[in-house]
């Protein structure tokens, strides 16, 4: 008998349709919350516009010269006048000039003998009878330049008015029928300074120009062949380049300040570079001096120097300030079809430089470093310290390292110990038995995963290398031991093998193509720096400035619930990055004040706080500095190097060399001396493990890391330096000469002087004789 089939059940479809409702409209629901999430968390949130500054642009009003029986200036009319200073300008050609009445001086903003010049050509006179240059784009992305004499004042477009204290002159450049701008440039007198600012508020761009540069007062105080002195430029720890140096032609030195913009930097790297870490330069002359501030506008500034024979007969410092960049914009991929894409708007800055005149109280470069730091004092920005005694030995240790293993045949990341908890409590405890009790540990690695980091809005500390309760104790421990224990922490840098930080929403953007900008090691073959090394940990984003308070906010919560003493800050005090993207863009003098501000945020913790190789803006938070730049870069323009980052610092911020575990035995006796002529403690790098165990990791770069290698060293040489600097410690350095090719001397305001020798022979100073390769303590 044949089996009849079972009628199929047929889902009505009413409640098929229903389903498929509730299902839409769940994804909808989630949708919902999603694009609220989106536009709350990421669109919506500006906090950091709780911390921009801004400025007013003053009202001019009509001019008038300040009557006088006879002008200090010849050919020129009075401005503004206090007890120190008259500020002169000459209406027919917009120069101005500054008449010092402390010693007679005349600072002109051209030279006075453009015609006379053996050097210049046409082009170049025009350009030292201009105030600014200005570079331009034009609507096809085509650059030109303009001069404010030749495309301005001789043409007869300028015009002048009053403002408080000073003078502003208006200038027409360029031809009205075609690309031209109109950009006021002001100057205010001070007590002992003339402040000249352009202000991008008054800058008005027409017919499809943009400029994207602008050079400020280029021969302002400028000196020639009669002149003996040099300029001081912010080359790293600093460096002199004497006047008639014989290096016209050679190359100019020029530097940004605070280094480019990662966003503005080349992919390949082709030197190793020590950066302007001060927003300062001087030209000093045998009884006076000119030190030059900038004081707004410092992070998208150029610091350029030449000297005579290059294109005049004039030595002459400047700064350059960028307005707007113009990116690359590559398509489909062919680098025949690139185009370039520019800014739409100018960086809205008070391009603002302090001229301050010193007299023979402040002479020299030793003068610029008193005057300075003076000022630094006055403004609440550096405090004296208490120190005395042995100086610091500042180590890293490296605690936490990500490695790559694997599990059913699949990669992942996990943290492994080169130094837990209790091993570093150890290391603190055997430098102490060996007399290094002022010790400053900064324990790398010991939170969110290893030395490459997860971001820093949370906290969870390594439990493998003792949890939360084993790194108070060892807090505790150091502080016993007579030092101090700061936690490592990369707010701005943030790793690639962080799978939870969304780089596509909060990291730094390009504005050509705006992808995220990465960046990583130097590849050696290729000289990238975007490179891996085989090692997704070295690649890493730069998280934005626009989300940087959110992550400061929640780590300063979080971190105030751990008992350490301090924060290091590995990247907050030297890495200053804007953000193109092309929704919202923040300039680096945007991103400079958010920076500030995250620095006010840490303050609040009540912790103390380190910094690396700190740029100038981080010197009011920065308790302690490692690797302080010891010397400037090799260029051929430079003469020599000086401590002028350490001699503005010394007695109020402590600070080290960097790293030393890589000095030759050959190189260490000269590398000991530096730090004893800079006034720096010696800094050291340590691991309780072999540091072969990180041979196959992104830190098999530190190929000599093992504590138990390297302590008898790393104390003798502490030993050696804390000898010739514990006299000084705490002490202002007040004078730094050079006596001759190998001999400095350095002299502080507690009655002590440090000869240092770099000769293979003894050398004879003041009378004096310093021994080979050594120093000799004087006033001790």
């Amino acid at each position: 008998m044949k089996k009849e089939k079972e009628p199929k059940v047929k889902m009505p479809m009413s409640m098929m349709k229903r389903i498929l409702l509730v299902l839409l409209g769940i994804v909808a629901v989630i949708a919902v919350f999603y694009i609220i999430y989106y536009v709350v968390h990421y669109v919506s949130y500006n906090k950091y516009e709780d911390y921009l500054s801004t400025y007013e642009y003053e009202q001019g009003g009509s001019y008038s010269p300040i009557a006088e029986s006879s002008s200090s200036v010849a050919g020129y009319e009075l401005v503004a006048e206090n007890d120190n200073l008259k500020l002169y300008t000459d209406t027919k050609s917009a120069n101005v000039a500054v008449y010092d009445k402390r010693n007679g001086e005349i600072t002109y903003s051209n030279p006075p003998a453009v015609e006379e010049d053996t050097v210049a050509n046409g082009v170049n006179k025009s350009y030292m009878k201009s105030q600014f240059m200005l570079y331009y784009y034009n609507e096809d992305v085509t650059s030109g330049s303009m001069c404010s004499y030749a495309d301005s004042v001789a043409k007869g477009q300028y015009s002048w008015e009053g403002i408080g204290n000073g003078i502003r002159y208006i200038y027409q450049v360029g031809d009205e029928t075609g690309i031209h701008f109109s950009v006021p440039m002001e100057y205010r007198l001070g007590e002992d300074n003339l402040e000249v600012s352009i202000p991008v508020k008054g800058i008005e761009e027409y017919n499809g120009g943009y400029i994207y540069r602008i050079q400020m007062l280029r021969y302002m105080g400028a000196t020639s062949y009669e002149d003996t002195g040099y300029m001081v430029v912010p080359n790293g720890s600093g460096s002199l380049i004497y006047f008639n140096n014989g290096k016209g032609g050679q190359g100019n030195y020029s530097q940004y300040i605070y280094d480019i913009d990662p966003l503005a930097a080349n992919y390949t790297t082709i030197e190793n570079l020590q950066t302007a870490k001060l927003p300062i330069f001087g030209i000093c002359k045998e009884d006076s001096s000119l030190l030059v501030s900038v004081e707004d506008g410092a992070s998208t500034s150029i610091i350029t120097a030449a000297v005579s024979g290059t294109d005049c007969d004039y030595n002459y410092a400047y700064p350059s300030f960028v307005l707007r960049i113009a990116d690359n914009l590559r398509m489909f991929g062919d680098a025949t079809q690139d185009i370039y894409v520019m800014e739409p708007d100018a960086y809205d800055v008070n391009l603002r430089a302090r001229y301050t005149f010193l007299t023979e109280e402040y002479t020299g470069y030793s003068g610029i470093a008193n005057y300075y730091r003076n000022r630094l004092v006055d403004e609440g920005v550096l405090t004296a310290t208490d120190s005395t005694g042995d100086i610091p030995f500042y180590y890293d240790v490296i605690s936490g390292v990500k490695e790559t293993s694997h599990f059913l045949g699949v990669q992942y990341l996990h943290t492994f110990s080169m130094t837990d908890f209790d091993e570093a409590e150890e290391m603190s405890s055997l430098l102490a038995s060996d007399g290094v009790t002022n010790q400053v540990m900064n324990l790398q690695g010991w939170f969110n995963g290893g030395y490459f980091h997860d971001a820093a809005d949370k906290i969870k500390v390594t439990r493998r290398l003792g949890g939360k309760s084993e790194l108070e104790d060892l807090n505790q421990a150091v502080k016993d031991n007579g030092g101090k224990l700061y936690v490592d922490t990369a707010f701005q840098e943030v790793t690639m093998a962080d799978d939870d930080f969304p780089s596509n929403k909060e990291a730094s953007r390009y504005y050509g193509a705006g992808y995220v900008a990465t960046f990583g090691q130097i590849n050696p073959t290729t000289l990238r720096n975007t490179s891996g090394l085989g090692y997704v940990e070295n690649i890493y984003s730069l998280l934005s400035p626009k989300y940087l308070p959110r992550y400061v906010e929640k780590f300063s919560k979080k971190i105030q619930k751990i008992d350490v003493d301090g924060i290091s800050l590995r990247d907050l005090g030297n890495v200053l990055t804007s953000d193109k993207k092309r929704t919202k863009q923040i300039n680096r003098e945007e991103a400079l004040d958010v920076v500030l501000g995250q620095f006010e945020v840490l303050k609040n913790t009540n912790k103390s706080i380190m910094t690396n190789s700190a740029n100038g803006y981080a010197f009011a938070y920065s308790n302690d500095i490692i690797n302080a730049p010891l010397t400037g870069s090799d260029l051929t323009i430079i003469d020599t190097d000086i401590p002028l980052y350490e001699m503005i610092l010394h007695g109020y911020v402590s600070y080290s060399s960097d790293v030393l575990n890589y000095e030759n035995s050959d190189d260490m006796d000269k590398m000991v001396l530096t730090l004893i002529e800079a006034g720096a403690s010696p800094h050291y790098m340590f691991t309780w493990e072999e540091s072969s165990e990180m041979k196959m990791t992104a830190l098999n770069r530190y190929y000599s890391t093992t504590f138990a290698n390297l302590k008898d060293e790393a104390v003798e040489v502490y030993q050696t330096i804390n000898d010739a600097l514990a006299p000084v410690n705490g002490a202002a350095i007040v004078a730094h000469d050079i006596i001759s090719n190998n001999v400095r001397r350095i002299t502080y305001d507690n009655g002590v002087t440090i000869y240092v020798n770099y000769s293979e022979s003894a050398e004879t100073a003041d009378g004096l004789e310093i021994p080979a390769m050594g120093y000799r303590l004087e006033g001790k």
